[in-house]
């Protein structure tokens, strides 16, 4: 998968208020999150059963967010 990336008029404080975001309102219906610790998680495709690690960062500075994806399995 690609990276996810977007900007915010506000400002992320760490990493984790990054992963949050994504989640809450970026994640495709299609998948679900089955685990979070911070700035990481891991989500499971509800057809295929594909999994992707998850690692949230900035891209540059604090209003710009970064969504790299692992395959697992």
């Amino acid at each position: 998968m690609k990276d996810f990336i977007w900007n915010t008029p506000h400002e992320h404080s760490d990493n984790t208020v990054t992963m949050n975001e994504y989640l809450e309102e970026h994640l495709p219906e299609e998948f679900e999150c089955f685990f979070q610790d911070g700035s990481y998680a891991e989500i499971q495709h509800k057809e295929n059963g594909k999994i992707y690690g998850l690692y949230a960062g900035g891209d540059g500075d604090c209003f710009n967010h970064r969504i790299r994806f692992e395959f697992i399995r």
